[in-house]
């Protein structure tokens, strides 16, 4: 099921009568008060719902279905718009006028409704895109990194290798509702960035510690502008620990703000279960031309696919050349599934 209404019971409020007695003390005079209850079903898409009404000794029904929508039907139905958390309401009313209300919450998560995908054709890094969900998508609107655009539900195109392009979708169902998505495409499919999950260790640091100005903290950081530096200890291993297995297909290093000759030349990336075992997943041995024919070599992304992607909990980017400095220096380091 892609999508899984998310309901908590926030309030039932009840109303009373108040009146005084010949002494003029108030008396509080319970009313006569309904009973509130629905559950909410799920429909034949993701952004359609049956609400069962349970209440009863009730003469009105009011629902309210958190869309600026309203309907006063016994047992009633409705179809969002949009995506978005919702909170639905239903107030029953009394022949005496009490009033009882319960409330609930609908979450319709776009990433829940469409699942984007983009495999490799048989044209050297050209990926084709594909669009899964269970509701019935009329029409798509694509715009590309390069602000091209296209309306086709399937479209084609062709990145160049090492490099990470946003897009966006908007596609809408055959009953209006709209779904709006932006992800990162790559020659290696869609992927997300995951660096924010991990926690990271590092096989040496800076003097000043992981939390110095150019400490190892930087490379996780999103910022280029920020470095990681120390003197070159002959090899640096970084460690990434994941709360649970992810298929890393894709990663980024970011050179820093000077001195070229302390950028990373050689090295791999691995992946482990225990942390005693490494699976090598990727090598690079990289040319200085790498670097330079980028454009501006200083505080930039640099993107590589992973040669043999496989799940792991643990991944290990271990460093064993630089480029002739003493030094050692990075701005980031991302990971991407």
């Amino acid at each position: 099921m892609l999508y899984k209404p998310m309901s908590f019971l926030v309030a039932v409020f009840v109303l009373s009568s108040c009146s005084k007695n010949k002494n003029g003390v108030e008396v509080i005079e319970d009313m006569k008060r309904p009973f509130v209850d629905y559950q909410i079903v799920n429909g034949d898409d993701p952004f359609t719902f049956d609400f069962s009404n349970k209440s009863s000794n009730y003469k009105s029904l009011l629902w309210r279905f958190g869309d600026d929508s309203v309907s006063t039907e016994v047992a009633a139905k409705h179809v969002y718009m949009t995506t978005g958390k919702f909170d639905v309401s239903l107030t029953a009313t009394s022949e005496s006028g009490a009033t009882a209300r319960k409330l609930l919450t609908i979450n319709i998560d776009p990433d829940s409704v469409i699942k984007l995908s983009a495999p490799a054709t048989t044209v050297p890094n050209q990926v084709k895109f594909n669009i899964e969900s269970k509701a019935n998508i009329a029409s798509a609107l694509w715009t590309f990194e390069d602000k091209s655009t296209s309306t086709d539900l399937s479209p084609v195109k062709t990145y160049r290798e090492g490099t990470l392009n946003p897009l966006s979708l908007k596609a809408v169902t055959n009953k209006g509702s709209v779904i709006n998505l932006s992800k990162y495409a790559t020659t290696a499919g869609i992927v997300s960035n995951v660096t924010n999950k991990v926690s990271m260790s590092v096989s040496s640091d800076n003097g000043g510690g992981k939390n110095a100005n150019e400490g190892s903290l930087k490379l996780l950081d999103g910022d280029v502008n920020t470095k990681m530096y120390q003197g070159w200890p002959g090899t640096f291993t970084a460690t990434f620990t994941f709360a649970s297995a992810q298929t890393i297909k894709f990663y980024g290093i970011g050179s820093a703000n000077d001195s070229p000759t302390r950028d990373p030349k050689v090295w791999t990336l691995e992946g482990s279960n225990d942390g005693n075992n490494w699976e090598v997943l990727d090598t690079r041995n990289l040319d200085r031309n790498f670097y330079d024919q980028a454009g501006s070599k200083y505080k930039q992304m640099f993107y590589f696919a992973v040669a043999t992607p496989k799940s792991f909990p643990m991944y290990r980017w271990k460093v064993t050349a630089n480029f002739g400095s003493s030094g050692f220096q990075l701005s980031e380091f991302q990971l991407f599934r």
